[in-house]
């Protein structure tokens, strides 16, 4: 694809404002006719073969770094691998993998053919992986060895998978490769194919609270959705030797869109680290202090697992951090206290509002406006009020639900959900596209969050749909009915919580409780097991049937304000 020059738009036209209104007022959407997002973010900095796009350390110690030139070569082995295996533009691969330099690499290969990436976790149970595969019609799946037991036991179920690309050192069985020997005598020039802005992407499933998880589709020009992360991320500006990172696992949206490919996006690197799976505040804070990391997204449950670390400040040289991000929920007063009396002065704290389906929409920038301990304020090129349930904007300081403008041209807003078209069309209200979030926001175009209008749980940054646990749940032999909501936990936000009604024949104990826990640990994900079960003799429901999750917060004592 030929060399094109920077968009400027992205970089705030590279001049300072007098006001974050003024900026706001002047941003225009720069989108080409023809493009490919893996352009942006990987061969438009090759020219400088020195340049560092990659650093990456895996929980033993082994370290190492890939420029943009090697990236822009192994990417284009990798679309060079799949041309040969018969992929083509619209074609979907799964990316099975955590945070390591094969997840980018795979995303970034996937697009310059044309195809289309669909990021999924290694936790993920036998059950999790078979809905996302057979409702991508995922062709391809790239898949670290961890998580490969859970895919050869349902490989033999999905009609439309061709090949496996295995990362890691296993013993193969029929249909898998091993991912270096894939790309091994491949060719390594690749002319990206040339797209239309509103071509697919990249697929991401995301948790539902009723039916099954929704596939929210982002198209090539999702890639420009960076000015918001210039704001926030940034604090609207690029600077020599700024270096990436979020601790969470790439099969979302967060790490990578709003982190790992936005530093690419601005020629800059990231870190990637594989840990086991479980973070670790000690290490966050090594890891700081030898790559200097300066700007971090890192989500409210690990700084609060960071805050029980003794006296960091004064183990790890933290200076070089110049920005500290946060999302997912409300940071409250405290941990941005302990940001900046742990980190210094020089530290900034921001908090942001966004999700799969746009991401980011609310931003501080404390260059150019105050922090109010809130989500901040719209991000340039978008508009962002709150609705009333007819879809009226209503006046500043009432609450209604966030509402993001759509159709006029961003490239922010999801383009579709994918093969569900009551779902797309239940998302928008005229010109506007739903959050499902109540906020308020102010005289001064600060938006505050006060909660969610749907039963979707949030734990440790992770958005939980309470349906696949139930109907896990339901498949086990003890269990007739459950009902699972998300109820308050100090570390991890909150937590699923299940309510469950036994089959006859079976007794309530704590050693039950466990072997659901861990049947649905194994048949789902590692990461939405209900933490919490309550044995129930009946499940509080509507005349029609339906179960009354306000009911059992209520009996939970939980003061919610969801619909």
């Amino acid at each position: 694809m030929e060399r094109i020059s920077k968009t400027s738009c992205y970089y705030f036209y590279g001049k300072e404002w007098k006001s974050w209104e003024e900026l706001c007022a002047n941003f225009i959407w720069e989108i080409p006719e023809k493009m490919n997002a893996a352009f942006y973010v990987c061969d438009a900095h090759a020219d400088d073969k020195s340049k560092v796009a990659i650093f990456h350390e895996d929980g033993t110690g082994r370290k190492g770094k890939i420029t943009f030139w090697e990236l822009m070569s192994i990417t284009n082995r990798l679309a060079n691998y799949l041309r040969s295996q018969g992929l083509n533009q619209g074609d979907r691969v799964a990316i099975c993998l955590p945070q390591r330099a094969e997840a980018i690499i795979s995303h970034i290969g996937v697009w310059k053919l044309g195809g289309v990436s669909v990021p999924l976790t290694v936790l993920f149970g036998p059950d999790g992986l078979k809905y996302r595969l057979e409702h991508s019609g995922s062709k391809v799946v790239i898949v670290e060895d961890t998580a490969l037991d859970a895919l050869r036991k349902i490989k033999g179920d999905l009609k439309e998978l061709k090949q496996i690309l295995v990362v890691g050192d296993v013993e193969l069985k029929e249909n898998e490769i091993e991912f270096e020997e894939a790309l091994a005598g491949m060719p390594r020039n690749f002319d990206p194919v040339e797209l239309e802005p509103n071509d697919n992407m990249v697929l991401i499933y995301t948790g539902g609270t009723t039916g099954d998880p929704k596939g929210v589709v982002h198209s090539h020009s999702f890639i420009f959705h960076v000015p918001g992360n210039y704001a926030l991320l940034c604090n609207g500006e690029i600077k020599p030797g700024d270096v990436f990172w979020h601790p969470s696992d790439y099969a979302w949206a967060g790490p990578l869109f709003d982190v790992a490919f936005v530093a690419l996006f601005y020629g800059k690197p990231i870190l990637t680290y594989v840990g086991g799976g479980r973070f670790d505040p000690e290490k966050a804070f090594k890891l700081i202090e030898d790559y200097g990391l300066t700007l971090l997204h890192i989500p409210p449950t690990a700084l609060r697992m960071m805050r029980q670390v003794k006296n960091p400040s004064g183990r790890f040289e933290l200076s070089s951090v110049r920005v500290l991000m946060s999302g997912g929920e409300s940071l409250g007063k405290a941990l941005p206290e302990w940001v900046s009396n742990t980190f210094g002065p020089q530290t900034v704290i921001q908090e942001a509002y966004g999700q799969t389906e746009a991401t980011p929409l609310t931003v501080n920038c404390q260059r150019y406006f105050e922090y109010k301990y809130n989500i901040g304020k719209a991000v340039p090129g978008l508009k962002v009020e709150i609705l009333d349930d007819a879809g009226n904007v209503l006046p500043q300081r009432e609450q209604g639900e966030i509402a993001i403008g759509a159709f006029d041209g961003n490239p922010v807003v999801l383009k579709e959900y994918w093969k569900d078209t009551n779902a797309t069309k239940a998302k928008f209200k005229g010109n506007w596209m739903l959050t499902g979030d109540t906020g308020i926001k102010d005289d001064d175009g600060y938006f505050t969050f006060v909660s969610r209008k749907d039963d979707i749980i949030i734990s440790s940054g992770y958005r939980i749909g309470p349906s696949e646990i139930e109907d896990t749940l339901i498949k086990h032999e003890a269990v007739v009915e459950a009902a699972v909501i998300g109820v308050p936990h100090k570390t991890r936000g909150e937590i699923p919580k299940a309510f469950i009604i036994l089959r006859e024949g079976y007794k309530s104990s704590d050693e039950l409780k466990e072997e659901l826990q861990g049947f649905v640990k194994k048949k789902l994900s590692k990461h939405e097991y209900p933490r919490e079960i309550q044995f129930i003799d009946e499940l509080p429901k509507t005349t029609t049937g339906k179960v009354k999750r306000r009911d059992l917060r209520k009996m939970e004592g939980i003061i919610s304000e969801r619909k």
